[in-house]
């Protein structure tokens, strides 16, 4: 799954909820931006003490990530 921590269903909820919104603004196919959401979730995770903004962290380097590739384009 997205983290170390078994996730519960709100969370399950809320990164489903979080790659739909990724992947309507950058046009970027579902699969795609989940497996990045879910690689940058979980490099952020390792280190995490603190895990209460993981989602809004991993979403924002995913959206970085992706408006990075579409510039050079």
């Amino acid at each position: 799954m997205l983290s170390s921590n078994a996730p519960n269903a709100n969370e399950v909820a809320q990164h489903e909820q979080v790659i739909g919104t990724l992947t309507a603004r950058t046009g970027v196919p579902l699969a795609e931006v989940r497996a990045l959401y879910a690689g940058e979730f979980a490099r952020l995770a390792r280190d995490a003490t603190v895990r209460s903004y993981l989602a809004l962290r991993a979403t924002s380097n995913v959206l970085a990530m992706l408006r990075g590739r579409s510039d050079r384009m």
